[in-house]
């Protein structure tokens, strides 16, 4: 049977943009605050979308940090909405004790899979076999910088902490979508994990696994797979609501 459809592809024989491939692009950017009401507990920080998400697929978030009252910063997300109708985020935040609230400036960046058709007179829609938008020449196309997934196990009595090895810039937004307080893509092996992403006032990538026990990180093996948390540049030139 002869396929039909659309294929892009780069001068590596990859296929960047077609009717079969779906293509994370960017959906809007902003900024937002993360802030405490005590010394000694979480502090959160919350967005709302301009325009709901309507792809039954999460959206990825991207963040990076501006200024702060903390030299470290340690977060979790949590996703608000439901698949078709994603309305923003929740970021849970945690720092050392140090007798200072929490008031973190954030930027952060949105991205989706297309969920729209372009309303432009000229460019171009693509959709695949089922007649879903997959890409439209409106969208602007993520454009991934580096990945973190070799990582060091810095092994500890109650926190491992899994260090990216990654130098991450000034202008650099990291996906925090990936850390959730999931627990099971632990294999059951602790009891939450969260993303560092400033310490001693540097900008770092780390995963903090609480330890749980009775569980294994991969007991069965990787099979040759890599955890892998995207990072990204980008410029308002191209990148702006």
């Amino acid at each position: 049977m002869v396929d039909y459809g659309f294929s892009a592809v780069n001068g590596a024989s990859s296929v960047i943009i077609g009717s079969k491939y779906k293509v994370l692009v960017f959906s809007e950017r902003g900024q937002f605050a993360i802030t405490s009401q005590y010394t000694d507990k979480e502090g959160f920080g919350y967005v709302v979308f301009a325009r709901p998400i309507l792809t039954q697929e999460p959206p990825q978030i991207f963040v990076r940090h501006i200024s702060g009252s903390h030299p470290s910063l340690g977060v979790y997300t949590t996703m608000s909405g439901s698949p078709g109708n994603w309305t923003g985020f929740l970021v849970t935040s945690a720092v050392r004790p140090g007798g200072t609230l929490q008031n973190y400036s954030m930027e952060f960046v949105s991205c989706k899979f297309a969920d729209q058709p372009s309303s432009q007179v000229y460019g171009i829609n693509i959709r695949d076999e089922g007649g879903r938008i997959v890409f439209s020449s409106s969208d602007k196309i993520v454009r991934y910088s580096k990945f973190a997934k070799g990582w060091t196990l810095q092994k500890g009595d109650l926190v491992d902490i899994y260090n990216s090895n990654l130098t991450i810039d000034a202008d650099d937004f990291v996906c925090i979508s990936s850390i959730d307080r999931g627990v099971m893509w632990f294999a059951d092996g602790v009891q939450f994990a969260g993303l560092t992403l400033l310490a001693n006032g540097v900008p770092v990538l780390q995963i903090n696994a609480q330890i749980a026990g009775g569980g294994y990180w991969y007991y069965q093996g990787v099979n040759e797979t890599s955890f892998a948390i995207p990072v990204c540049k980008f410029p308002v030139s191209r990148y702006y609501n």
